[in-house]
């Protein structure tokens, strides 16, 4: 049904799986299409109270899959912004609850792709970045992927995260902690993560898929239109006013 990632529903709970871990789960085109049908069917179907956001392999995601870009021209570059920000936003308007479930590396595209699900949890062994702005920085900061140029660099202008980071980080860790992030492009690890409110919470690298599957079990086990009752409530900031009719 699906070439870069999978889906499994087990009790309630939804498990999508970016699945490249050949290339860190880097998001190709391919990917980002079948990310976009996936969640929704997933925001559909009756059987499925929380998904549960994961990367197969040695890490969670490691970015945009910079083969998908290196030859595009400016048009080419804003559709693959446009694309990105659709898919992501298609998960953070979801009315079932999605968390990400990240470990390794957590960078840029990924880190952004993480960032629309309702909430994040962690491995003890995390990284998080959004290296972008180091890629046409000067030595000793520029990454040696970059060595040749910033394959997204443009002529004029600049560039900077296209998926949402810029305004999904903010919200997340306030402004001045976005700016030293973004404006740094420095790599932090899961306690500061937590630190900052990037994350919710920090679980043992040898325990992380259990306390991941009881975290979804428990959310799965609450009522479904309760779920996406309050879910939307706390999303457009309303209160219920008034009782459900008897």
């Amino acid at each position: 049904m699906y070439e870069t990632i999978k889906v499994e529903v087990q009790e309630r709970a939804a498990w999508l799986t970016l699945n490249r871990p050949k290339v860190l789960n880097a998001i190709n085109q391919p990917m980002m299409d079948e990310l976009r049908r996936a969640l929704a069917e997933l925001d559909e179907r009756e059987d499925v109270s929380v998904v549960v956001l994961q990367g197969a392999g040695r890490a969670f995601c490691a970015g945009a899959d910079l083969s998908w870009s290196e030859d595009m021209g400016g048009k080419e570059r804003v559709e693959h912004n446009r694309i990105g920000q659709k898919t992501f936003a298609r998960m953070a308007e979801m009315s079932v609850p999605i968390f990400a479930a990240v470990h390794g590396y957590t960078l840029g595209g990924g880190l952004e792709l993480a960032l629309a699900a309702d909430f994040i949890v962690c491995s003890a062994d995390a990284k998080f970045a959004f290296p972008e702005i180091t890629l046409s920085a000067r030595e000793p900061y520029r990454p040696k992927i970059a060595e040749d140029g910033d394959p997204d660099q443009p002529e004029f202008g600049g560039s900077a995260p296209g998926w949402g980071g810029v305004s999904r980080l903010p919200e997340r860790v306030g402004k001045a902690r976005a700016k030293e992030l973004l404006f740094s492009g420095i790599r932090i690890d899961a306690e500061r993560a937590m630190r900052i409110g990037l994350v919710n919470d920090v679980y043992a690298e040898e325990g992380f898929a259990g306390q991941v599957g009881e975290l979804a079990a428990r959310i799965a086990a609450m009522n479904p239109y309760n779920l996406r009752l309050v879910k939307e409530l706390v999303t457009k900031g309303w209160d219920l006013l008034e009782m459900h009719p008897s």
